[in-house]
This record gives structure tokens, sequence and C-alpha cells, in this order.
């Protein structure tokens, strides 16, 4: 079971948030997020690759125990096209937002448990914040507006996979709830 997590330009990092955070602390805030993704995938029994052509990624991979499939510079539904293409022969696959920073483990055992064949997590904007596909061919990406009824599946709503982090309301709500880690 594979856990693709798409991942843009650390120095593109939760650009919404330019007025609230300078760009070190942008990507230290996508770093720790992508981090807690990285965890509970690999805490559900899921091996990670994170999909990017960012240099940095690689180095976060290296240190997060994961691997990186090179998005070729392609938009989310390319680069998530490029991942699928590598790992068509698992079993099955998520394909996970890394800016979910309320994720646990358990909440992508509920995904993986609905995928028959196919579970979306939608976001609260009817975007996809995750998708799981037994089997991979069963998830045609298709991201952007709307996306989550696009792809369809079985919803799956759990509150640490729905809660995505993009405005400076979602980061002042992060930063109470989460101040220490």
């Amino acid at each position: 079971m594979i856990a693709l997590i798409p991942l843009k330009s650390l120095d593109d990092a939760k650009s919404r948030l330019g007025d609230v955070l300078d760009a070190e602390q942008r990507h230290a805030l996508a770093l720790r997020m992508l981090t807690r993704v990285v965890d509970a995938c690999q805490g559900a029994g899921l091996t990670v690759a994170i999909i990017s052509s960012d240099p940095m990624a690689y180095i976060a991979a290296r240190e997060l125990g994961t691997v990186v499939v090179d998005d070729g510079g392609e938009d989310l539904t390319g680069s998530v096209r490029r991942g699928l293409a590598v790992y068509a022969d698992a079993e099955t696959v998520v394909v996970i937002a890394a800016d979910l920073p309320y994720v646990e483990t358990a909440d992508l055992e509920a995904l993986l448990a609905a995928a028959h064949p196919l579970a979306i997590a939608p976001s609260a904007d009817g975007k996809t914040n995750a998708i799981a596909a037994t089997p991979p061919s069963a998830f045609t990406p298709s991201y952007g507006d709307g996306s989550a009824a696009r792809h369809g599946g079985t919803p799956v709503v759990r509150p640490g996979l729905a809660r995505d982090l993009d405005t400076p309301a979602d980061l002042l709500e992060f930063e109470a709830t989460w101040p220490s880690r």
C-alpha cells in the first residue's frame, strides 16, 4: 500500500499566508505539516512517496524515510498521474494533501477501510484532501474546484482529513490548538 503526497515547491508553499508569515516561516510550516502527514501514513502501514521536483523535497524525504517521485513540473493533476503510473501495480494507493495538520493514523485507516474501490475525504470547499483507491486504476485524478464530486467514491468525513491549512484564520486556529508541536 502506497501513499502519494504531492508537494509543490517549498519556496512557494502556503503563499496565501504571505501576509502573516514570511517565506522562512511558510517553509517551516509546510515541513511541519508534511511531517505530520507522513507520520500518519506510515503509522497506517503505508509506504510513502512524495511527489515533487523541489530539491528540498528530496532532503525532507530522506529525513522522513520516504522516497520522491519527480513531478516533472506538472500541475497537481499531472503530478498525481505520474505518481499513479509509478505505483500502478500497488494493491492500494492513497493520495493525500501535504497540508493536513490534524491528520491521524486512524483517519488514514478509515479512508483505507472504505476504499472499495474508491474512498474520498473532501475538503470544506469541495476539493479533494485525500483519496484511496483499490486498485490504483480506480482513481482518475481531476483536481481543482469541485474535484471531490468529480472523483466520487465513498465519502469519509473525519476532522483530521477535512481540515487543511490555507488561510490566516486556519493558521490562527492551528497555532492555538498545536502551540508546541
